[in-house]
């Protein structure tokens, strides 16, 4: 995918962080700098590219709660290599706090946020969600639920939230959007009742098509975010995964659901949830009453849209702010962007 991208002159894999590896990977690519995202604190490859003086910058950093312990336990190891790193923008004051305790030099440490808030998303107004609705066989005044980016355990989940709303809400439709598409089969099983697919292409007949939808195409998600009623937060409900992005439907304005463990989102969850934009449950058992208190209260729902999209337009910027760092840090690099223009991913 990154060879495919337009304007990059090379890709490769990250080398094994050893003297030999690192030293063979920084005499082929030559870098004017080093741009590390968000927790690749690497001693070798920190310290050797900065001992060329080559600048080392650590952009949308961030130390979890659920890695910091780890880290700092390290930072007898880390500190000589923390201390090199020549500009930090963190997300947040905590994640600064954390890289200054690990050998980071205070006075090259800055908050400029988290990029993934400035994502750019395809613009989606009325007339093309109820295009797309269309399209998925859907009437124009049905809800969607959509479950987003699935792992294993979240479709039975999902099947057992769907015997509560089949009936109780008929204009309800449910989408299933599974993470990988290779487990479709495994990712449909647990739904006893036809279901259609995306794949399948329009569904001519809106009031024959099943109430069950899987969504099996690549890089369709945001848009079917944007028809949702509410998203749920797949890879968030069982341990393993840490959840996945609840930015992309909170800035269609859409509503969100998330599991307890949203450890790989956590800065995004709390923003969120903060706001009212977010609801996070402390177990899997709460989601259908969850799901059911909300369906019901279309005012509840409306507004936590409108929070999730204030949300995420309060914490823009940080492409912009990342940016004036590399300026500032990078030397030859010339000032001045069009953040807009650059698409958050």
């Amino acid at each position: 995918m990154a060879r495919a991208v337009r304007d990059v002159d090379g890709a490769a894999l990250f080398p094994f962080d050893h003297p030999w590896c690192v030293r063979g990977f920084l005499d082929r690519a030559a870098p004017r700098a080093l741009l590390l995202i968000e927790t690749e604190l690497w001693p070798n490859i920190i310290s050797m590219t900065s001992c060329r003086d080559v600048p080392v910058l650590l952009v949308s950093g961030r130390l979890s709660d659920q890695s910091f312990p780890s880290y700092r336990r390290a930072a007898w190891f880390l500190r000589a290599a923390v201390g090199r790193i020549a500009a930090a923008g963190m997300q947040n004051e905590t994640c600064a706090d954390r890289l200054c305790a690990l050998g980071g030099r205070r006075e090259n440490v800055s908050v400029t946020g988290n990029i993934k808030f400035d994502l750019n998303l395809p613009a989606m107004d009325e007339a093309s969600v109820r295009a797309l609705k269309t399209e998925c066989g859907f009437p124009p005044d049905a809800r969607i639920v959509l479950f987003g980016s699935t792992r294993p355990g979240d479709e039975q989940l999902a099947a057992r939230c769907w015997d509560v709303l089949r009936d109780r809400f008929p204009d309800v439709r449910l989408v299933i959007a599974p993470r990988h598409l290779d487990r479709l089969g495994e990712a449909m099983a647990p739904f006893q009742e036809p279901l259609s697919r995306r794949s399948e292409g329009v569904q001519t007949d809106s009031s024959r098509a099943p109430r069950v939808f899987a969504l099996d195409t690549l890089g369709e998600l945001p848009r079917f975010y944007a028809m949702a009623a509410v998203a749920v937060i797949g890879g968030s409900f069982f341990s393993g995964v840490g959840g996945h992005n609840p930015i992309e439907p909170a800035a269609q304005g859409v509503p969100v659901i998330l599991g307890p463990d949203m450890r790989s989102f956590g800065d995004a969850a709390r923003v969120l949830t903060d706001a009212g934009g977010a609801v996070q449950l402390s177990c899997p058992n709460e989601l259908p009453d969850a799901l059911c208190r909300l369906l019901a209260n279309s005012a509840e729902l409306t507004a936590m849209g409108h929070f999730a999209r204030r949300a995420m337009e309060a914490n823009r910027g940080a492409i912009g702010r990342t940016l004036d760092l590399i300026a500032r840090t990078v030397p030859g690099c010339a000032g001045g962007h069009d953040a807009d223009a650059i698409e958050g991913g």
